[in-house]
Protein backbone atom coordinates (compact mmCIF):
# COMPACT_ATOMS: atom_id res chain seq x y z
CA UNK A 1 0.00 0.00 0.00
CA UNK A 2 1.54 3.33 -1.19
CA UNK A 3 2.07 5.69 2.03
CA UNK A 4 0.52 9.54 2.25
CA UNK A 5 3.07 12.32 3.39
CA UNK A 6 2.69 12.11 7.36
CA UNK A 7 5.63 15.03 7.76
CA UNK A 8 4.50 17.47 10.27
CA UNK A 9 3.61 21.47 8.86
CA UNK A 10 6.49 23.31 9.28
CA UNK A 11 8.80 25.68 7.83
CA UNK A 12 12.13 24.24 8.93
CA UNK A 13 13.43 20.65 7.58
CA UNK A 14 15.66 18.34 9.73
CA UNK A 15 17.75 18.12 7.80
CA UNK A 16 19.09 20.08 4.47
CA UNK A 17 21.76 19.76 1.60
CA UNK A 18 21.99 22.51 -0.12
CA UNK A 19 24.03 21.55 -3.89
CA UNK A 20 26.41 19.55 -1.28
CA UNK A 21 29.32 18.13 -3.98
CA UNK A 22 32.35 15.31 -3.38
CA UNK A 23 35.34 14.57 -5.34
CA UNK A 24 37.63 11.47 -4.87
CA UNK A 25 40.57 12.75 -6.76
CA UNK A 26 39.07 13.31 -10.18
CA UNK A 27 36.23 10.73 -9.94
CA UNK A 28 32.92 13.35 -8.96
CA UNK A 29 31.10 10.60 -6.30
CA UNK A 30 28.59 13.15 -5.69
CA UNK A 31 27.74 16.22 -7.64
CA UNK A 32 25.58 19.49 -6.45
CA UNK A 33 23.04 17.35 -4.86
CA UNK A 34 20.01 19.06 -2.96
CA UNK A 35 17.67 17.34 -0.55
CA UNK A 36 15.57 17.86 2.53
CA UNK A 37 13.78 15.69 4.94
CA UNK A 38 11.08 17.29 7.25
CA UNK A 39 9.95 15.91 10.44
CA UNK A 40 7.83 12.72 10.84
CA UNK A 41 8.75 11.81 6.83
CA UNK A 42 10.60 9.17 5.37
CA UNK A 43 12.47 9.29 2.40
CA UNK A 44 13.62 6.61 0.25
CA UNK A 45 17.40 6.89 -1.45
CA UNK A 46 17.95 4.39 -4.40
CA UNK A 47 20.30 4.38 -7.32
CA UNK A 48 22.73 1.94 -8.74
CA UNK A 49 25.80 0.89 -6.52
CA UNK A 50 28.42 3.80 -7.75
CA UNK A 51 25.38 6.43 -7.78
CA UNK A 52 26.59 7.84 -5.13
CA UNK A 53 24.40 7.19 -2.62
CA UNK A 54 27.35 6.17 0.18
CA UNK A 55 28.90 9.17 0.19
CA UNK A 56 25.84 11.19 0.76
CA UNK A 57 25.57 8.94 3.73
CA UNK A 58 29.15 9.70 5.12
CA UNK A 59 29.11 13.27 4.02
CA UNK A 60 25.45 13.48 6.35
CA UNK A 61 27.11 11.54 9.23
CA UNK A 62 30.83 12.68 9.32
CA UNK A 63 32.39 9.82 7.95
CA UNK A 64 33.50 12.32 5.10
CA UNK A 65 33.62 16.24 4.24
CA UNK A 66 31.91 17.70 0.97
CA UNK A 67 34.05 20.00 -0.87
CA UNK A 68 31.43 22.40 -1.53
CA UNK A 69 28.19 23.04 -0.69
CA UNK A 70 26.12 23.05 2.68
CA UNK A 71 24.58 20.76 5.53
CA UNK A 72 22.01 22.69 7.35
CA UNK A 73 19.78 21.12 10.76
CA UNK A 74 16.65 22.39 11.55
CA UNK A 75 17.47 25.50 9.29
CA UNK A 76 21.13 25.80 10.85
CA UNK A 77 24.38 25.73 9.07
CA UNK A 78 26.83 23.08 10.65
CA UNK A 79 29.67 21.37 9.48
CA UNK A 80 29.46 17.69 10.60
CA UNK A 81 33.42 16.82 10.90
CA UNK A 82 33.26 13.37 12.71
CA UNK A 83 30.21 10.93 13.50
CA UNK A 84 30.32 12.62 17.20
CA UNK A 85 29.25 15.71 15.32
CA UNK A 86 26.25 14.17 13.87
CA UNK A 87 25.39 12.26 16.87
CA UNK A 88 25.44 15.39 18.99
CA UNK A 89 23.67 17.26 16.26
CA UNK A 90 20.71 14.01 16.35
CA UNK A 91 21.92 12.00 13.65
CA UNK A 92 21.52 8.31 14.30
CA UNK A 93 22.67 5.68 11.60
CA UNK A 94 22.87 2.03 11.21
CA UNK A 95 24.93 1.21 8.84
CA UNK A 96 24.98 -1.73 6.16
CA UNK A 97 28.51 -2.65 7.02
CA UNK A 98 28.41 -2.96 10.81
CA UNK A 99 30.79 -1.10 12.86
CA UNK A 100 30.75 -3.33 16.05
CA UNK A 101 33.43 -4.43 18.55
CA UNK A 102 33.44 -8.76 18.45
CA UNK A 103 34.49 -8.29 22.18
CA UNK A 104 32.14 -6.08 24.04
CA UNK A 105 28.49 -7.10 24.75
CA UNK A 106 25.51 -6.04 23.34
CA UNK A 107 24.91 -3.44 26.42
CA UNK A 108 28.88 -2.64 26.41
CA UNK A 109 27.97 -1.14 22.43
CA UNK A 110 25.47 0.71 23.57
CA UNK A 111 27.97 2.74 26.52
CA UNK A 112 30.19 2.85 23.67
CA UNK A 113 30.68 6.96 22.69
CA UNK A 114 29.01 8.12 25.88
CA UNK A 115 30.48 6.84 28.75
CA UNK A 116 32.11 8.74 31.55
CA UNK A 117 35.19 8.08 33.98
CA UNK A 118 34.06 5.14 36.31
CA UNK A 119 32.29 2.47 36.25
CA UNK A 120 29.62 1.18 34.12
CA UNK A 121 25.76 0.93 35.24
CA UNK A 122 25.64 -2.54 33.58
CA UNK A 123 22.11 -2.91 35.40
CA UNK A 124 21.15 0.24 33.32
CA UNK A 125 22.71 -0.58 30.24
CA UNK A 126 20.50 -4.35 30.35
CA UNK A 127 17.54 -1.99 31.32
CA UNK A 128 17.96 0.09 28.31
CA UNK A 129 18.53 -2.92 26.52
CA UNK A 130 15.34 -4.38 27.02
CA UNK A 131 13.50 -1.54 26.75
CA UNK A 132 14.98 -0.39 23.27
CA UNK A 133 14.50 -3.87 22.20
CA UNK A 134 10.79 -4.03 22.89
CA UNK A 135 10.36 -0.90 21.31
CA UNK A 136 11.80 -2.24 17.98
CA UNK A 137 10.41 -6.17 18.50
CA UNK A 138 12.92 -7.75 18.62
CA UNK A 139 14.84 -10.53 20.98
CA UNK A 140 18.11 -9.39 21.76
CA UNK A 141 19.80 -10.69 25.02
CA UNK A 142 21.66 -7.64 26.36
CA UNK A 143 24.82 -10.02 27.71
CA UNK A 144 25.68 -11.44 24.48
CA UNK A 145 28.66 -11.18 23.25
CA UNK A 146 28.97 -9.33 19.72
CA UNK A 147 31.46 -11.63 17.68
CA UNK A 148 28.53 -14.64 18.97
CA UNK A 149 26.34 -13.08 16.67
CA UNK A 150 25.79 -13.69 13.39
CA UNK A 151 25.12 -11.21 10.57
CA UNK A 152 21.79 -10.45 11.10
CA UNK A 153 22.16 -10.22 15.07
CA UNK A 154 25.00 -7.93 14.59
CA UNK A 155 22.44 -5.41 12.54
CA UNK A 156 19.67 -5.89 14.97
CA UNK A 157 22.24 -3.93 17.41
CA UNK A 158 23.21 -1.58 15.23
CA UNK A 159 19.42 -0.73 15.26
CA UNK A 160 19.53 -0.94 18.99
CA UNK A 161 22.48 1.28 19.43
CA UNK A 162 21.04 4.47 17.08
CA UNK A 163 17.68 4.37 18.53
CA UNK A 164 18.95 4.18 21.81
CA UNK A 165 19.69 7.98 21.55
CA UNK A 166 17.78 10.94 21.11
CA UNK A 167 17.64 11.38 17.47
CA UNK A 168 15.90 13.72 14.85
CA UNK A 169 16.89 11.93 11.62
CA UNK A 170 17.49 8.35 11.38
CA UNK A 171 19.37 7.07 8.45
CA UNK A 172 19.19 3.19 7.78
CA UNK A 173 21.17 2.04 5.06
CA UNK A 174 19.62 -1.13 3.68
CA UNK A 175 17.86 -2.37 7.20
CA UNK A 176 15.95 -5.00 5.63
CA UNK A 177 18.98 -6.83 3.89
CA UNK A 178 19.17 -9.55 6.32
CA UNK A 179 15.84 -9.41 8.02
CA UNK A 180 12.89 -12.09 7.46
CA UNK A 181 9.48 -11.31 6.16
CA UNK A 182 7.99 -10.99 9.58
CA UNK A 183 11.13 -9.25 11.23
CA UNK A 184 10.61 -6.27 8.20
CA UNK A 185 7.05 -5.95 9.32
CA UNK A 186 8.30 -5.27 12.88
CA UNK A 187 10.90 -2.77 11.66
CA UNK A 188 8.24 -1.29 9.22
CA UNK A 189 6.22 -1.16 11.98
CA UNK A 190 9.16 1.05 14.71
CA UNK A 191 9.99 3.51 10.88
CA UNK A 192 5.77 4.50 11.49
CA UNK A 193 5.55 4.80 14.93
CA UNK A 194 9.32 7.19 14.67
CA UNK A 195 7.43 9.19 11.94
CA UNK A 196 4.57 9.50 13.84
CA UNK A 197 6.78 10.95 16.63
CA UNK A 198 8.36 13.38 14.04
CA UNK A 199 11.59 11.36 13.30
CA UNK A 200 12.84 12.24 9.57
CA UNK A 201 14.03 8.97 8.17
CA UNK A 202 16.40 8.55 5.22
CA UNK A 203 16.23 5.01 4.34
CA UNK A 204 18.98 3.68 1.30
CA UNK A 205 17.78 0.50 -0.14
CA UNK A 206 17.89 -1.42 -3.33
CA UNK A 207 14.29 -3.14 -2.64
CA UNK A 208 11.14 -1.35 -3.77
CA UNK A 209 9.18 -3.32 -1.98
CA UNK A 210 10.40 -1.13 1.02
CA UNK A 211 10.14 2.04 -0.91
CA UNK A 212 6.25 1.31 -1.42
CA UNK A 213 5.80 -0.05 2.05
CA UNK A 214 7.02 2.92 4.16
CA UNK A 215 8.34 5.54 2.49
CA UNK A 216 6.87 8.84 1.89
CA UNK A 217 9.57 10.15 -0.76
CA UNK A 218 11.41 8.53 -3.55
CA UNK A 219 14.95 10.10 -4.13
CA UNK A 220 17.04 8.37 -7.07
CA UNK A 221 20.57 9.24 -7.98
CA UNK A 222 22.51 8.73 -10.93
CA UNK A 223 26.08 8.96 -11.37
CA UNK A 224 26.63 11.55 -8.52
CA UNK A 225 23.07 13.59 -9.19
CA UNK A 226 20.19 13.48 -7.78
CA UNK A 227 17.55 12.78 -11.09
CA UNK A 228 14.42 12.16 -8.88
CA UNK A 229 12.67 13.49 -5.67
CA UNK A 230 8.78 12.35 -6.07
CA UNK A 231 5.77 11.60 -3.41
CA UNK A 232 5.86 7.92 -3.40
CA UNK A 233 2.30 8.19 -4.72
CA UNK A 234 3.52 9.60 -8.03
CA UNK A 235 5.73 7.39 -8.95
CA UNK A 236 5.74 3.47 -10.38
CA UNK A 237 8.24 0.86 -9.91
CA UNK A 238 9.40 1.05 -13.30
CA UNK A 239 9.71 4.55 -13.06
CA UNK A 240 12.22 3.79 -10.35
CA UNK A 241 14.19 1.46 -12.36
CA UNK A 242 14.15 3.32 -15.14
CA UNK A 243 15.60 6.54 -13.17
CA UNK A 244 18.45 4.45 -10.96
CA UNK A 245 19.72 2.43 -14.08
CA UNK A 246 19.42 5.46 -17.24
CA UNK A 247 19.07 8.56 -15.22
CA UNK A 248 15.55 9.21 -17.03
CA UNK A 249 12.73 9.78 -15.30
CA UNK A 250 10.61 8.56 -18.32
CA UNK A 251 7.84 6.29 -17.31
CA UNK A 252 8.96 2.91 -18.64
CA UNK A 253 5.78 0.83 -19.63
CA UNK A 254 5.03 -2.06 -17.96
CA UNK A 255 6.47 -4.90 -21.10
CA UNK A 256 9.71 -3.15 -21.26
CA UNK A 257 12.24 -5.04 -19.70
CA UNK A 258 15.57 -2.98 -18.32
CA UNK A 259 19.10 -3.79 -18.78
CA UNK A 260 20.15 -6.68 -15.78
CA UNK A 261 16.54 -7.88 -15.37
CA UNK A 262 16.71 -10.74 -18.06
CA UNK A 263 14.91 -13.91 -16.65
CA UNK A 264 15.42 -16.53 -18.85
CA UNK A 265 12.50 -19.66 -18.58
CA UNK A 266 13.72 -21.98 -16.25
CA UNK A 267 15.37 -24.69 -17.28
CA UNK A 268 14.01 -28.55 -17.07
CA UNK A 269 14.43 -30.36 -13.61
CA UNK A 270 18.00 -32.57 -14.08
CA UNK A 271 17.12 -35.93 -14.67
CA UNK A 272 17.35 -38.29 -12.72
CA UNK A 273 20.41 -39.76 -13.68
CA UNK A 274 22.28 -36.62 -13.47
CA UNK A 275 25.08 -37.42 -10.64
CA UNK A 276 24.61 -36.06 -7.29
CA UNK A 277 27.45 -33.65 -6.66
CA UNK A 278 26.11 -32.97 -2.92
CA UNK A 279 25.00 -35.06 -0.37
CA UNK A 280 24.12 -34.44 2.86
CA UNK A 281 22.69 -37.06 5.71
CA UNK A 282 21.67 -36.10 9.39
CA UNK A 283 24.11 -33.50 9.71
CA UNK A 284 24.78 -31.50 12.85
CA UNK A 285 26.44 -28.32 13.05
CA UNK A 286 27.20 -26.16 16.34
CA UNK A 287 27.38 -22.46 16.22
CA UNK A 288 30.95 -21.08 17.30
CA UNK A 289 29.22 -20.51 21.55
CA UNK A 290 28.87 -24.17 21.62
CA UNK A 291 24.96 -24.11 20.87
CA UNK A 292 23.29 -25.97 18.43
CA UNK A 293 22.67 -24.69 15.55
CA UNK A 294 21.31 -27.23 13.11
CA UNK A 295 20.09 -31.40 13.43
CA UNK A 296 19.15 -33.46 10.95
CA UNK A 297 19.68 -32.05 8.63
CA UNK A 298 19.53 -34.58 5.08
CA UNK A 299 19.44 -33.51 1.09
CA UNK A 300 21.06 -33.55 -2.37
CA UNK A 301 22.14 -31.48 -4.88
CA UNK A 302 22.25 -32.94 -8.69
CA UNK A 303 24.22 -31.58 -11.40
CA UNK A 304 22.32 -28.62 -13.47
CA UNK A 305 20.64 -27.78 -10.39
CA UNK A 306 19.75 -24.69 -8.06
CA UNK A 307 18.79 -25.66 -4.51
CA UNK A 308 17.96 -22.39 -2.20
CA UNK A 309 18.77 -22.43 1.58
CA UNK A 310 16.15 -20.39 3.23
CA UNK A 311 16.04 -18.80 6.63
CA UNK A 312 16.58 -15.99 9.05
CA UNK A 313 20.15 -15.26 9.59
CA UNK A 314 21.12 -16.90 12.55
CA UNK A 315 20.15 -20.34 11.46
CA UNK A 316 22.90 -22.25 10.44
CA UNK A 317 23.42 -21.07 7.26
CA UNK A 318 26.12 -19.68 8.16
CA UNK A 319 27.83 -22.28 9.79
CA UNK A 320 26.23 -24.98 7.00
CA UNK A 321 28.02 -23.25 4.27
CA UNK A 322 31.56 -23.19 6.40
CA UNK A 323 31.10 -26.76 6.51
CA UNK A 324 31.04 -27.79 3.01
CA UNK A 325 33.42 -25.27 1.95
CA UNK A 326 35.90 -27.38 4.37
CA UNK A 327 36.43 -24.80 6.96
CA UNK A 328 34.84 -26.86 9.70
CA UNK A 329 33.87 -30.51 10.36
CA UNK A 330 30.25 -31.47 10.74
CA UNK A 331 29.30 -32.35 14.76
CA UNK A 332 27.53 -35.77 13.13
CA UNK A 333 26.18 -36.91 10.08
CA UNK A 334 28.13 -36.71 7.06
CA UNK A 335 28.79 -34.52 4.10
CA UNK A 336 30.24 -35.45 0.96
CA UNK A 337 31.07 -33.01 -2.19
CA UNK A 338 32.11 -34.07 -5.40
CA UNK A 339 33.39 -37.97 -4.09
CA UNK A 340 34.95 -35.80 -1.03
CA UNK A 341 33.65 -36.99 2.51
CA UNK A 342 33.59 -35.59 5.57
CA UNK A 343 34.42 -38.29 6.94
CA UNK A 344 38.08 -38.41 5.69
CA UNK A 345 40.32 -35.32 4.50
CA UNK A 346 38.37 -32.69 4.65
CA UNK A 347 39.64 -28.87 3.91
CA UNK A 348 39.42 -25.75 1.13
CA UNK A 349 42.31 -27.35 -0.01
CA UNK A 350 40.49 -30.45 -0.64
CA UNK A 351 37.34 -29.53 -1.76
CA UNK A 352 38.71 -26.25 -3.98
CA UNK A 353 40.65 -29.22 -5.73
CA UNK A 354 37.94 -31.46 -6.34
CA UNK A 355 35.55 -28.77 -7.97
CA UNK A 356 34.26 -26.32 -5.08
CA UNK A 357 33.91 -22.80 -5.35
CA UNK A 358 32.66 -20.49 -2.84
CA UNK A 359 31.04 -17.15 -2.46
CA UNK A 360 31.11 -15.73 1.26
CA UNK A 361 28.45 -14.07 3.08
CA UNK A 362 30.63 -11.16 3.68
CA UNK A 363 32.43 -10.28 0.34
CA UNK A 364 34.62 -7.80 2.76
CA UNK A 365 35.76 -10.03 5.86
CA UNK A 366 36.24 -13.17 4.09
CA UNK A 367 36.30 -12.77 0.44
CA UNK A 368 38.39 -10.15 -0.45
CA UNK A 369 41.29 -7.89 0.79
CA UNK A 370 40.67 -4.35 0.47
CA UNK A 371 43.81 -2.56 -0.01
CA UNK A 372 45.44 -5.35 -2.46
CA UNK A 373 44.60 -4.66 -6.48
CA UNK A 374 41.81 -6.47 -8.63
CA UNK A 375 45.06 -8.56 -9.91
CA UNK A 376 45.80 -10.07 -6.35
CA UNK A 377 42.48 -10.81 -5.19
CA UNK A 378 41.89 -13.07 -8.03
CA UNK A 379 45.24 -14.70 -6.96
CA UNK A 380 43.82 -15.75 -3.07
CA UNK A 381 41.50 -18.80 -4.58
CA UNK A 382 43.87 -20.17 -6.68
CA UNK A 383 46.74 -20.28 -4.00
CA UNK A 384 46.99 -23.94 -4.15
CA UNK A 385 46.48 -24.35 -7.85
CA UNK A 386 49.45 -24.46 -10.60
CA UNK A 387 47.41 -22.16 -12.56
CA UNK A 388 49.68 -18.98 -11.51
CA UNK A 389 52.77 -20.65 -10.78
CA UNK A 390 54.05 -22.34 -7.57
CA UNK A 391 57.80 -21.20 -6.70
CA UNK A 392 56.91 -17.74 -8.25
CA UNK A 393 53.66 -15.88 -9.35
CA UNK A 394 52.69 -15.54 -12.54
CA UNK A 395 51.32 -11.92 -12.05
CA UNK A 396 51.17 -11.80 -15.79
CA UNK A 397 48.61 -14.60 -16.06
CA UNK A 398 46.82 -13.50 -13.37
CA UNK A 399 46.21 -9.51 -14.84
CA UNK A 400 45.06 -10.77 -18.20
CA UNK A 401 42.26 -13.61 -16.16
CA UNK A 402 41.59 -10.14 -14.30
CA UNK A 403 41.17 -8.33 -17.36
CA UNK A 404 39.31 -10.62 -19.17
CA UNK A 405 36.85 -10.84 -15.77
CA UNK A 406 36.36 -7.21 -16.41
CA UNK A 407 35.44 -7.19 -19.31
CA UNK A 408 33.06 -10.24 -19.43
CA UNK A 409 31.46 -9.31 -16.06
CA UNK A 410 31.48 -5.86 -16.77
CA UNK A 411 33.27 -4.47 -13.19
CA UNK A 412 33.50 -0.87 -13.03
CA UNK A 413 37.38 0.01 -12.43
CA UNK A 414 40.24 1.41 -13.76
CA UNK A 415 41.99 -1.89 -14.44
CA UNK A 416 43.86 -4.65 -12.62
CA UNK A 417 45.81 -2.88 -10.59
CA UNK A 418 43.31 -0.70 -8.72
CA UNK A 419 43.15 -1.69 -5.26
CA UNK A 420 39.77 -3.28 -5.03
CA UNK A 421 38.63 -1.58 -1.41
CA UNK A 422 37.74 1.47 -4.24
CA UNK A 423 35.17 -0.52 -5.94
CA UNK A 424 31.60 -0.94 -5.18
CA UNK A 425 30.28 -3.83 -3.42
CA UNK A 426 28.51 -4.60 -6.55
CA UNK A 427 31.40 -4.54 -8.94
CA UNK A 428 33.95 -5.77 -5.70
CA UNK A 429 31.00 -8.61 -5.85
CA UNK A 430 31.18 -9.51 -9.81
CA UNK A 431 35.00 -9.87 -8.98
CA UNK A 432 34.68 -12.54 -6.34
CA UNK A 433 32.16 -14.48 -8.58
CA UNK A 434 34.79 -13.93 -11.49
CA UNK A 435 37.65 -15.71 -9.44
CA UNK A 436 35.40 -18.16 -8.14
CA UNK A 437 34.04 -19.82 -11.51
CA UNK A 438 37.39 -19.22 -13.19
CA UNK A 439 38.38 -23.02 -13.10
CA UNK A 440 34.71 -24.21 -13.93
CA UNK A 441 33.57 -25.75 -10.59
CA UNK A 442 31.16 -28.29 -10.22
CA UNK A 443 29.98 -27.16 -6.94
CA UNK A 444 29.19 -23.28 -6.03
CA UNK A 445 27.95 -22.56 -2.92
CA UNK A 446 26.56 -18.66 -3.44
CA UNK A 447 25.60 -17.35 0.24
CA UNK A 448 23.68 -14.26 -0.62
CA UNK A 449 25.36 -13.42 -3.19
CA UNK A 450 23.26 -10.78 -4.39
CA UNK A 451 22.95 -9.04 -0.47
CA UNK A 452 23.00 -4.74 -1.08
CA UNK A 453 23.75 -4.94 -4.72
CA UNK A 454 21.43 -2.80 -6.76
CA UNK A 455 18.97 -4.05 -9.43
CA UNK A 456 21.28 -3.89 -12.39
CA UNK A 457 23.89 -5.62 -10.73
CA UNK A 458 21.43 -8.17 -8.93
CA UNK A 459 20.41 -9.50 -12.63
CA UNK A 460 23.74 -9.78 -13.78
CA UNK A 461 24.52 -12.07 -10.43
CA UNK A 462 21.27 -13.97 -10.92
CA UNK A 463 22.03 -14.81 -14.75
CA UNK A 464 25.75 -15.51 -13.87
CA UNK A 465 24.49 -18.34 -11.54
CA UNK A 466 21.96 -19.57 -14.14
CA UNK A 467 24.58 -20.13 -16.56
CA UNK A 468 26.55 -21.68 -14.29
CA UNK A 469 23.73 -24.34 -13.62
CA UNK A 470 22.91 -24.60 -17.21
CA UNK A 471 26.29 -25.80 -17.60
CA UNK A 472 26.16 -28.61 -15.36
CA UNK A 473 27.20 -27.02 -12.14
CA UNK A 474 24.98 -28.25 -8.27
CA UNK A 475 24.28 -24.45 -6.85
CA UNK A 476 23.69 -24.37 -2.85
CA UNK A 477 22.35 -21.18 -2.93
CA UNK A 478 21.88 -19.36 0.50
CA UNK A 479 19.14 -16.39 0.82
CA UNK A 480 16.84 -14.66 2.83
CA UNK A 481 15.47 -13.15 -0.20
CA UNK A 482 12.54 -14.63 -1.26
CA UNK A 483 12.28 -13.06 -4.52
CA UNK A 484 15.68 -14.18 -5.33
CA UNK A 485 14.78 -17.96 -4.33
CA UNK A 486 11.69 -17.73 -6.56
CA UNK A 487 13.56 -16.27 -9.22
CA UNK A 488 16.05 -18.77 -9.27
CA UNK A 489 16.07 -22.08 -7.47
CA UNK A 490 14.82 -25.64 -8.58
CA UNK A 491 14.23 -26.51 -4.66
CA UNK A 492 14.13 -24.80 -1.51
CA UNK A 493 15.08 -26.25 1.81
CA UNK A 494 14.16 -23.82 4.65
CA UNK A 495 16.20 -23.97 8.08
CA UNK A 496 14.44 -22.25 11.14
CA UNK A 497 14.94 -23.39 15.36
CA UNK A 498 17.48 -25.87 14.81
CA UNK A 499 15.27 -28.17 12.31
CA UNK A 500 14.64 -28.27 8.94
CA UNK A 501 11.71 -28.03 6.43
CA UNK A 502 12.20 -29.52 2.60
CA UNK A 503 13.75 -29.95 0.08
CA UNK A 504 10.67 -29.09 -1.64
CA UNK A 505 9.93 -28.53 -5.28
CA UNK A 506 9.17 -24.65 -6.19
CA UNK A 507 6.81 -25.71 -8.15
CA UNK A 508 5.10 -27.03 -5.40
CA UNK A 509 4.76 -24.51 -3.06
CA UNK A 510 4.86 -20.21 -2.70
CA UNK A 511 6.30 -17.71 -1.27
CA UNK A 512 4.06 -17.68 1.43
CA UNK A 513 4.33 -20.92 2.70
CA UNK A 514 8.48 -20.29 3.06
CA UNK A 515 7.84 -17.21 4.55
CA UNK A 516 5.63 -18.99 7.00
CA UNK A 517 8.71 -21.92 7.52
CA UNK A 518 11.21 -19.33 7.68
CA UNK A 519 9.38 -17.81 10.74
CA UNK A 520 9.15 -21.65 12.36
CA UNK A 521 5.66 -22.18 11.35
CA UNK A 522 4.36 -25.60 10.26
Amino acid sequence: MMQTNHAAHTTVPVLELAHLSKSYGEVRAVAGLSLSLNPGEVVALLGENGAGKSTVVNMITGMTRPNSGQIRVRGKEVLIASPRDALDRGIGVVHQHYALVGDFTVAETLALGRAGPGRLNRQALHAEVRRVAERIGMQIEAGALIGSLDVAGQQRVEILKALSREVGLLVLDEPTAVLSPEDVARLFDVVRALRADGVAILMVTHRLADVFAVCDRAAVMHSGQLVCDLPVMDVTSEGLISAMISGSTDTVQESERMPGDVMPARQAAPANDAPTRVSVRDLALRRANGSQAVQGLSFDIRAGEIMALAGVDGNGQSELVQCLAGVNLPDGGTAEICNCSSDGPWSPRVLRHAGVAHVPDDRRRQAIISDLSLGANMILSHVFSRRYGRAMLDWSRARDDTSRAIDEYDIRTTGPDQPIGRLSGGNQQKLVLARELLAGPKVILAAHPSRGLDIRTIGAVQNILRQQRDAGAAILLVSADLDEIRALADRVVVLAAGGAFGPVDMAQTDTAQIGAWMAGHT
